[in-house]
């Protein structure tokens, strides 16, 4: 940030790669992508696979919230999977009875693996956590995740693809918001009650099945969730 403001990285240049920065900065090529994604939330930086880190703005966007998140395409999730740790807490077999089938938006009786766990920053240690999510995983996956899950940092559906090659096709998004359970509160170190976004996403396959449903609350102090709309022109309207 330091090197964009004194002008060494332009507006509209390229940044060197994150192989790069890393030596030239003699730190992993984790934090380099850690501390990139956190400029990109800034909206000082853009990234696109194949063309690059551009300079966008020498002024980043000025927020109090302990996490920025911008998403435009699912590779800006697998990133912030990856510049985050998640911490799993528990674990459980479940059936979906009719509550939780119209949760999950499947029929009753399917098995799903029930997974609690919070994601906490791995910039700052002493920060509180950024959120609580209940993941529901296809109960095919169950022993996968019971093996792999807990040592694992990227996605979820990165997991199951590797290891069995079902891929996301689409990922459904909704934001609510919700207030925070006493269990949910003491978890994330905040109170009963206090208001939080909740973001529920179903990972869909080429099929059209969510394999993966997710439900995910975020303190309302701790995190903005951008995103840009853009106008089109006057031709394409037309």
């Amino acid at each position: 940030m330091e090197e964009i403001a004194g002008g060494k990285h332009a507006v509209g240049d390229l940044l060197p790669s994150e192989h790069e920065l890393a030596e030239l900065h003699d730190v992993s090529r984790s934090t380099v992508r850690a501390a990139l994604l956190q400029l990109q939330n800034l909206g000082v930086i853009s990234r696109r696979r194949g063309a690059g880190t551009r300079v966008e703005t020498s002024r980043p966007a000025v927020s109090s919230a302990a996490y920025n998140q911008s998403l435009r395409t699912f590779d800006d999730l697998v990133q912030y999977a990856d510049a985050t740790e998640r911490r799993v807490l528990a674990m459980a077999d479940v059936v979906a009875d009719d509550a939780l089938a119209q949760r999950l938006q499947c029929r009753p009786g399917r098995r799903w693996l029930h997974v609690s766990a919070i994601r906490v920053s791995t910039d700052d240690e002493t920060a509180a956590p950024i959120c609580w999510t209940d993941l529901y995983i296809d109960g095919d996956y169950a022993e996968l995740m019971r093996r792999d899950l807990p040592g694992y940092r990227h996605t979820v559906s990165a997991l199951i693809e590797e290891r069995h090659g079902r891929r996301v096709s689409e990922i459904r998004q909704t934001i609510r918001a919700a207030g925070l359970t006493e269990a949910v509160a003491t978890a994330l170190a905040a109170a009963p009650g206090d208001p939080a976004l909740e973001i529920t996403r179903r990972y869909v396959d080429v099929t059209g099945i969510a394999f993966i449903t997710t439900f995910s609350l975020h303190p309302s102090d701790r995190f903005v969730y951008e995103m840009r709309l853009r106008r089109r022109s006057d031709s394409a309207e037309g």
